[in-house]
């Protein structure tokens, strides 16, 4: 029950943060909030979908009896196909061994994995928050307008 309450705070936080009308969970079925149209699919299924739609929130369970079953090649298809197709903003309740792996595919971390005994790490990946413009990388230091009739390029 505690978990459910876990997901339904969470939920609700992301979408303080960016509107959710659709979502789509693998590894669990899941239905938290009755104002977002939730889809769910197992990993087989998945990873043969067609691209039909981008999803608004992709929400991943590694936690689960049927993901023990999958392998760490299986688990990069799936998030990299949710990741660069399926979802703008993905979820992934994961226990702490999938730490490598998801960092290197861009995730951040959302639960401190110290602060608690547990054997799971709640991680996010947002292509809104992903990576930070650098200053430099603007007109501003590139085009140079205000040299263009003074010097010959």
């Amino acid at each position: 029950m505690a978990e459910q309450n876990v997901i339904t705070s969470m939920l609700d936080d992301l979408s303080q943060e960016q509107p959710i009308h659709t979502a789509l969970c693998i590894g669990q079925q899941i239905d938290q909030n009755a104002s977002i149209q939730w889809h769910h699919f197992n990993v087989t299924d998945f990873l043969s979908l067609p691209f039909t739609q981008r999803y608004d929130l992709g929400f991943v369970l590694f936690d689960t009896d049927e993901m023990q079953t999958i392998n760490d090649t299986q688990k990069a298809q799936l998030l990299v196909k949710l990741r660069d197709l399926m979802a703008k903003r993905i979820v992934v309740v994961s226990k702490l061994s999938d730490e490598k792996l998801l960092r290197s595919l861009g995730f951040t971390q959302l639960i401190d994995k110290t602060a608690h005994d547990s054997d799971f790490a709640l991680w996010q990946f947002n292509i809104l928050t992903y990576k930070h413009v650098p200053d430099w990388f603007n007109s501003k230091f590139w085009a140079n307008p205000e040299n263009w009739d003074k010097f010959r390029w």
